[in-house]
């Protein structure tokens, strides 16, 4: 019978008590989940932005890359705290 209750216990998560979890590590995650939909929507931006008809102004080629430079940015500090 021991041994079926240490298979039990193998099978249960414990969080590693030398690195708890805190409101900075929940910040981090939240962080980088919203730094990563930016990203997307900049680099969707940037694409359609570019293949779209008619002029382009200025704007069309800068407005996507900076959407996905800030969604990148997001994302990293989001990395950096977790």
């Amino acid at each position: 019978m021991r041994a079926l209750s240490d298979v039990t216990l193998a099978a249960v998560w414990t969080p590693n008590p030398h690195h708890p979890y805190t409101w900075a590590m929940f910040l981090g995650f939240l962080l980088l989940v919203f730094g990563g939909a930016i990203t997307v929507t900049g680099a969707y931006a940037t694409v359609t932005l570019l293949r779209g008809p008619g002029a382009r102004k200025w704007g069309s080629f800068v407005i996507g890359p900076f959407i996905l430079a800030v969604g990148l940015a997001i994302g990293y500090a989001g990395v950096a705290l977790v």
